[in-house]
């Protein structure tokens, strides 16, 4: 497994929507999406078996949800719950990248999208939500280390997102485990993280991916504030504890 894995924007063909995907799993597909400037994505449709997640890293987003149209720039998530008709496109002057998650992971036999000409959303919340630079809430136990989750409560039961920011000489919590997937994706600055044993740098545009059960922490060795995107998949369960620390250590024995 490669736990750090960058979007390639040199390979992206700047003729028509390109993607590549960064992550296959049961617990969800991560995908980075380009649109060049004046073209459409894919035509109106649904996702009938998992919901759907759009980030705009870059550019800006045309996205019709239901009958209504929104314009979504840079640092916005667009939340699209399974069944919802929809289709996005660029009407900007400058190509459109977005990372897209589609929880849970849709089943091999079953189609990823439907085509529709629908335009009722059967009342499904969408959600389309910009950053907030100002609701950025610093941990009390891990000072440099704040967390702004976007939507306040989780609207899928499949994933939840957040972004995380970690100024310069700080970190998150000692060696630790999920019971969910967790991914990062770097916005800004470099993110360093340990994985088992090993020691890996995250630069801008790097997925960071980090199974449930696998013992991981992050910091910030750079000399700037870093920013990243965080995907848990499945959404935590209420009351349940997000991080269970652990002792990691190798013996020297080689078997």
């Amino acid at each position: 497994m490669r736990p750090v894995r960058t979007v390639d924007i040199a390979a992206f063909d700047k003729s028509r929507y390109d993607t590549q995907y960064l992550y296959q799993g049961e617990s969800c597909v991560i995908i980075g999406s380009h649109v060049p400037a004046g073209l459409p994505a894919y035509r109106h449709h649904v996702h009938e078996h998992c919901d759907q997640i759009y980030y705009i890293v870059r550019g800006e987003m045309h996205v019709q949800l239901g009958t209504e149209v929104h314009v979504a720039g840079p640092d916005t998530l667009v939340y699209i719950p399974s069944g919802t008709p929809h289709h996005n496109w660029n009407e900007g002057a400058d190509d459109e990248l977005h990372l897209e998650v589609l929880a849970p992971a849709p089943r091999a036999n079953l189609p990823l999208a439907t085509a529709t000409e629908e335009t009722d959303a059967g009342g499904r919340p969408y959600v389309v939500q910009s950053l907030d630079e100002g609701a950025f809430v610093e941990s009390v136990k891990f000072p440099g280390f704040s967390l702004n989750r976007l939507v306040p409560d989780p609207v899928s039961a499949h994933a939840t997102m957040y972004v995380g920011q970690v100024e310069a000489g700080a970190g998150g919590p000692g060696m630790h485990v999920h019971e969910f997937d967790q991914f990062y994706f770097v916005l800004s600055g470099e993110l360093q993280v340990q994985v088992s044993l090993d020691r890996f740098t995250a630069p801008v545009g790097s997925l960071v991916v980090l199974p449930a059960g696998v013992p991981h922490r992050q910091w910030n060795d750079g000399p700037e504030t870093e920013r990243h995107i965080a995907l848990l998949a499945p959404a935590p369960l209420p009351g349940k504890p997000l991080d269970v620390l652990v002792n990691l250590a190798a013996t020297g024995e080689a078997i």
